[in-house]
């Protein structure tokens, strides 16, 4: 899929990443890295190489990002850590879960004229350098980005990104979003998706519209975090932006991710950063623990179905249908409950008559759940919920600046997201790592330079293997 140019800027992009490193100093070198990588690769576009996964715009970044990281290390204003027991285990945890799947799900699966192959040592160890590729932006998080100042950094980025990003997305707002197709050549989803309220939802360089507003909703309250910590020179500037931003968001015309804004804007800006971050932390422990919660049939769905009616018929009738898919995979999940069903669809229902798949896992927490099991849903969400569960149990909290308890925020409306959606990108995980990191280092400050604890330094040998 997609044309020769498409392929061509995915290879090259590891010699533009090394321009990155050359010209922004280290932390903006790694925020950069990502940032455009996601924003202007092609999408879907994926490298097939021997024993390795299919390399997309996310590994090809995160490998090369991991390069200029490793190589300008010497260059970090704030020292690498050793990870916290938490972050290690899970780490390791994601890493070893695809083996063990692979080795549980060995045999076939023939059901009626369906069969699915089983999964063989091969697929266990490129599910493990999957494993690693995804989670590399969370340990240049960790390691990078673990510091109140490049954590404004981080901020800033994403509202100067968006608001870069809003031409083309304003464009496609107007002509439907086909700016994919004519440098890309291929468009990355179905196109009956993208149409909502009479018009269009923009796509740009993203697998979906949905992605798109979800980044427009993170962008609007960075934004509002800029208004609130701006001085009084600047806050007229800043609340332009962030009307503007708000504006772009409406016009992505997706429910959810203006509700979000709705939400943790006025939280923002009204309320401190200590109550935001407890708040953060409460909502992730809730996202934590939102398998359990339908499995227990404490979710009601029900009520929700109703107040979705209120709004819209169609929007009803689609939720509905997403929870009776999640009842049905997660009884299906019961049954590799610990390692899952890996890929291949196997991790899906069937109709034996005809082959056809009859389900559809859409929330990033069910595909989880159904390829990897409880083990893997630990791994993956227990680094992502756990970050800002860390971080509102950190000392120091009473002294969080506004910069971090935004990024909470964020990581808020990215966490919920991924409950519907399969929303989870390298910007979530890069976030998750900074806030990760940022508690490990056992102080918030408000400003100046956050000392890394002596138990927690890099030790002089692995330094000198690395650096």
């Amino acid at each position: 899929m997609g044309n020769s140019l498409a392929f061509m800027v995915l290879v090259a992009w590891p010699a533009a990443v090394a321009v990155i490193f050359s010209r922004l100093n280290y932390e903006k070198a790694v925020i950069w890295s990502f940032l455009l990588g996601y924003l202007l690769l092609p999408p879907v576009v994926t490298i097939n190489l021997p024993m390795l996964p299919n390399l997309d715009k996310y590994s090809v970044t995160a490998m090369a990002a991991l390069a200029g990281a490793v190589i300008l290390r010497q260059n970090a204003q704030v020292p690498w850590i050793r990870p916290e027991g938490w972050v290690l285990i899970l780490v390791l945890l994601g890493i070893f879960v695809p083996f063990v799947t692979a080795v549980t799900n060995s045999e076939p699966l023939i059901e009626g004229v369906s069969f699915r192959p089983g999964l063989s040592l091969y697929d266990g160890i490129s599910g493990m350098v999957g494993g690693v590729l995804e989670i590399i932006p969370f340990i240049l998080g960790y390691m990078v980005l673990s510091s109140p100042a490049a954590i404004r950094q981080w901020l800033l980025a994403l509202v100067v990104a968006v608001l870069g990003y809003s031409l083309p997305m304003l464009i496609e707002v107007r002509l439907s979003p086909q700016l994919n197709v004519w440098i890309y050549g291929f468009f990355a989803h179905d196109f009956g998706q993208m149409m909502r309220q009479g018009g269009f939802r923009p796509m740009v360089f993203l697998s979906h519209g949905l992605w798109v507003a979800l980044l427009a909703s993170v962008a609007v309250i960075a934004a509002a975090v800029q208004v609130r910590e701006s001085d009084s020179t600047l806050r007229s500037r800043n609340l332009a932006i962030l009307l503007y931003l708000a504006l772009v968001l409406v016009l992505c015309k997706s429910v959810a991710a203006l509700l979000y804004a709705i939400a943790l804007v006025p939280l923002v800006l009204l309320t401190p950063p200590r109550l935001q971050v407890r708040l953060a932390g409460l909502v992730a422990l809730v996202v934590l623990s939102y398998p359990l919660a339908r499995w227990l049939d404490l979710v009601p769905t029900e009520t929700i179905g109703n107040i979705a009616l209120d709004y819209s018929a169609d929007r009803a009738q689609s939720l509905t249908f997403r929870f009776d898919n999640e009842k049905v995979l997660l009884e299906r999940a019961s049954q590799k409950l610990w390692a899952g069903w890996g890929g291949w669809t196997r991790n899906l229902i069937v109709d034996p008559t005809n082959g056809r798949i009859s389900s559809i896992s859409d929330g990033q927490w069910v595909v989880t759940m159904t390829t990897s099991g409880v083990l893997g849903y630990l791994a993956s969400f227990g680094l992502l919920c756990g970050s800002v569960m860390r971080i509102a149990l950190a000392r120091g909290r009473s002294r969080l600046d506004g910069w971090t308890a935004g990024l909470c925020l964020i990581m808020v409306a990215s966490l919920i997201d991924l409950i519907p959606n399969a929303t989870l990108t390298s910007l979530t995980w890069l976030s998750a790592g900074a806030l990760a990191g940022l508690a490990a280092r056992g102080i918030v400050p408000a400003t100046g330079q956050d000392p890394v604890p002596e138990r927690m330094a890099a030790r002089p040998r692995l330094r000198t293997i690395i650096g």
